[in-house]
């Protein structure tokens, strides 16, 4: 049998580059020591996420969620806020956010108080 001077053909299949991630309670996902953010509805899924490239994707049942570039630092956040946007809006949702009265967000001012007194017990 005589060579014919082929090279082996490089295999890369995308199925060795997807993880599942589980959504924390913050929206984030981690992923090659950074942690990217979600949308809130996912919080407590498992998500599909793919690299590919310079970019890192999440998929839940078969549909892409976000999309991030992947950051080459360690222990960066990679934040979409719109992804917190469900947290702080009424959406049509089974439980109201109690920081929302009639489609306005409660604010809670605060007093501001004179601290004076703090320095008279300090130095007594």
């Amino acid at each position: 049998m005589k060579k014919e001077g082929l090279s082996p053909l490089k295999r890369e299949y995308i199925i060795d580059k997807i993880n599942l991630r589980r959504v924390q309670k913050d929206c984030l996902i981690s992923y090659a020591g950074n942690q990217y953010s979600v949308p809130a509805e996912y919080v407590g899924k498992d998500v599909a996420v793919v690299a590919l490239d310079n970019m890192l994707a999440a998929y839940y049942e078969g549909k892409q969620i976000a999309l991030h570039r992947i950051s080459y630092q360690k222990k960066d956040i990679v934040v979409n806020h719109q992804h917190y946007r469900r947290l702080t809006l009424k959406h049509s949702m089974d439980v109201e956010n109690p920081l929302l009265e009639q489609g306005n967000i409660i604010d809670f001012p605060l007093k501001s108080r004179d601290l004076s007194r703090y320095d008279e017990v300090l130095y007594e």
